[in-house]
């Protein structure tokens, strides 16, 4: 697929429109979501210095984080949103949002999905930063609307590689420097494609993404939905960034790495009351051009399954994903394990809505690591390897 040439079409088929007379006045609206708590965090299970590891973890400390709380305020946020009508049926549009960290005061502004676009006919185009394609399109169900960015997110295994620490693995992203294109409605079709260059590109490395999906249902009176995502990570080295130094291409001017991610979603609407997910995923990490016995492939499977269900102003809300070890190789046929890579969490919690916009609730979350994973949840430390996680948290939330 040549993404440039598709980008072009796009364009100069918005800008072949009439868009040249008075338009409207700008429609802003002011929104957000704040979702505050109160965390009781331990770890157990921590592999030992002396204990089992494979060919891609790294040595294990045996260190557990200590038992402790914290408050935390997630990905709240406050946003701006608008839109104006212009001639020829186009309308432009704009988003800005921000996060909001009431519980320690940073924050930054611009900093999650910020956009300017523009739609009609034709479906729209939108340039700026925000969710790629295949994390908008799969493990959508929120967790009581807390889970964006929350202990209890699918994406802590669904979306990762269970080795290093290193962001650089995960397809569970939001792209600066971004421009995407977003179908009409095709019957109960639609789809988006998106692109991120490198704006740093050289001539031995082109860090770019590209990530699309389809989508079927999911309409206001449709029940089921079922979507397919695809995203391709090129020289971000999500495997050599996250693995130890001796198996590492980074350095490597020659290697190139090319990570993919696949997913498919299915979700259904049991009336108002109850609503179920399910999503499975593959993962592959490759890099060519590396040395003898340096990393060459890392592939996995995961998938998760969750449940929300109201009853009057309560909602009870269990999600469970998992992460099998997967399998790896190394160049010139190097032998390369993966026993102890998997993971697993499972998550329960309730909320009492007082209204439409405020509620409290209780949230409770275990994620299980293999001897050799490092699947993480936590927000201000970062667990050993094998460590198994257990977050409770009592908050409030207030939308607006």
């Amino acid at each position: 697929m040549n993404t440039k040439k598709i980008l072009a079409v796009l364009i100069a088929g918005v800008c072949a429109g009439p868009m040249l007379a008075n338009a409207d006045e700008t429609k802003v609206t002011i929104y957000g979501n704040l979702f505050p708590e109160f965390n009781f965090i331990s770890t157990s299970g921590a592999t030992p210095v002396n204990g089992p590891r494979n060919t891609l973890s790294g040595a294990p400390t045996g260190i557990e984080v200590p038992r402790h709380n914290e408050v935390q305020a997630s990905n709240s946020r406050i946003g701006f949103r608008g839109s104006e009508k212009l001639p020829g049926g186009y309308e432009a549009f704009f988003q800005i949002e921000s996060a909001v960290a009431i519980d320690g005061g940073a924050g930054e502004w611009a900093a999650r999905d910020s956009w300017v676009g523009i739609k009609g006919g034709f479906g729209s185009l939108k340039l700026g930063k925000f969710d790629t394609v295949y994390k908008e399109y799969g493990d959508r169900l929120s967790f009581l609307g807390v889970s964006s960015g929350n202990f209890v997110s699918n994406s802590n295994v669904l979306s990762k590689a269970g080795f290093g620490t290193s962001s650089s693995s995960s397809f569970h992203i939001r792209r600066e420097n971004s421009i995407q294109y977003d179908s009409p409605e095709l019957g109960e079709f639609e789809f988006a494609i998106m692109y991120s260059p490198d704006e740093a590109k050289t001539a031995s490395r082109n860090a770019n993404v590209v990530s699309m999906g389809v989508q079927y249902g999911g309409g206001k009176d449709d029940p089921l939905l079922l979507a397919i995502g695809y995203e391709v990570h090129n020289d971000l080295f999500g495997a050599s960034r996250n693995i130890p130094a001796a198996l590492s291409n980074t350095a490597n001017l020659g290697a190139r790495a090319k990570d993919t991610a696949l997913r498919f979603t299915a979700a259904y609407n049991f009336g108002k009351s109850t609503s179920v997910e399910f999503n499975y995923a593959t993962m592959e990490y490759k890099e060519s051009g590396g040395l003898a016995g340096r990393f060459q492939n890392y592939k996995h499977g995961a998938y998760s399954l969750s449940l929300l269900h109201r009853v009057k102003s309560w909602q009870f809300a269990a999600s469970m994903s998992r992460a099998n070890a997967g399998t790896c190789s190394l160049v010139g046929g190097v032998a390369c394990t993966t026993d102890g890579l998997d993971g697993r969490q499972v998550s329960i919690g309730t909320s009492y809505n007082f209204s439409r916009r405020a509620s409290v609730f209780v949230i409770f979350s275990k994620l299980t690591n293999g001897y050799a994973a490092s699947y993480e949840n936590l927000d201000l430390y970062r667990a050993s390897s094998g460590s198994d996680i257990s977050q409770f948290a009592i908050g409030m939330q207030h939308r607006f």
